[in-house]
């Protein structure tokens, strides 16, 4: 049996909150420092950057569990804690590590580094069956395969006896403030002259953001988007869109406070990248009850295949994502809104609390 929650103490490692590392990570730190604290765990949360080293061995001594929020530079700060104090330490994994690597074109001494650093680590949860799949590939040498769907979501013992080093937990959500009523969209009758189409995110190379635009360019006339976020290629998009932007169909609007405004302007909201984990900016959007429409990255199948296969488009093409935007809002409002409610009641808070308090404890064990 594990140890009562009130006399658990979690360390929280996680990075500075700046405007340079505002997205999804920063938001589920947030939010499971809140699910811990409601599952009666007392969290301190400290920057592992801005943090003096001894001030962080301090509350590590004094903690029962350390926690770090993602698989870089929080988990190294956590490795070098585990080895002075000998507490576990949980690796938070969002992305699917094998596709950043190869995207930052990490080296092969890198990765090498990476897999003994990780070897110090007792248990990873992953947001997603993805994101296990591409850290059990990178620690294996190959793309393996997930665990058993057991799993998902809980650290039940496995056939051997052992608790599973990996599991997934999926992201949870926090209710949005903000305007409380529910999207409302008059686009399937004829009346209708605009398509309301939002874009929430980052403006990196990982989110392939250029594809908004060709998708914009091949929907209809009366289709408008506005790009919700900031990043290095915001100059080189508005430069790309500016017949778009001449004539009111595109806007940039900058980065923005995460609130139920920030999606129930839109009839529906776009992902294009190249990689997910488990992508808040589609669960939120869901939860304010504006689907998400994606390209069919293999997160975003594990989100929506079962429950909304038509959120996806048929091939990762910015034409197939216009056309996956049609086919929706020919659907039935009342079918789509139950299907999105279903998804996102997935992912709720307490859930997702639950599953982290089985990890701490049985990380204790």
């Amino acid at each position: 049996m594990g140890r009562d929650n009130l006399m658990i103490r979690v360390l929280l490692l996680q990075d500075p909150a700046t405007s340079n590392n505002w997205g999804g990570v920063q938001t589920m730190t947030q939010t499971l420092q809140l699910a811990l604290q409601e599952q009666g765990f007392e969290v301190t949360a400290l920057s592992w950057q801005q943090t003096k080293f001894g001030e962080l061995l301090y509350e590590a001594r004094h903690s029962d569990v350390l926690v770090a929020s993602h698989n870089f530079g929080p988990t190294y700060c956590g490795v070098a804690l585990k080895t002075l104090t000998y507490k576990p330490l949980v690796s938070w994994v969002h992305g699917p590590l094998l596709e950043v690597l190869q995207m930052s074109g990490a080296s092969w001494w890198k990765q090498r580094w990476l897999k003994h650093v990780y070897g110090y680590v007792d248990r990873f949860v992953c947001v997603s069956q993805t994101t296990e799949s591409s850290l059990l590939g990178f620690l294996a040498g190959t793309r393996a395969q997930t665990n058993d769907n057991s799993n998902r979501g809980n650290s039940s013992i496995t056939s051997s006896g052992k608790t599973p080093r990996t599991l997934v937990i999926p992201n949870g959500l926090t209710p949005l403030t903000g305007n409380a009523e529910s999207f409302d969209s008059d686009v399937n009758t004829k009346s209708s002259t605009n398509l309301s189409i939002g874009y929430i995110g980052r403006l990196s190379q990982e989110k392939r953001p250029h594809l908004l635009l060709e998708t914009l360019r091949a929907l209809p006339d009366d289709a408008h988007l506005s790009v919700v976020g900031d990043g290095v290629l915001r100059p080189e998009l508005e430069d790309a869109g500016k017949d778009l932007m001449a004539n009111g169909r595109l806007k940039f609007l900058g980065r923005q406070v995460s609130n139920q405004n920030l999606y129930t302007r839109y009839q529906v909201s776009l992902l294009t990248s190249k990689y997910e984990g488990c992508p808040m900016t589609a669960l939120e959007s869901l939860a304010c009850c504006v689907p998400c429409v994606a390209l069919p990255i293999p997160a975003l199948r594990e989100l929506f295949e079962q429950d909304a296969p038509y959120l996806l488009a048929h091939k990762e093409t910015p034409q197939a994502l216009a056309i996956a935007v049609l086919n929706l809002m020919r659907l039935p409002k009342e079918q789509v809104q139950k299907d999105i409610a279903r998804i996102a009641s997935k992912h709720s808070l307490p859930q997702f609390g639950n599953s982290w308090r089985i990890v701490i404890q049985s990380s204790l064990n």
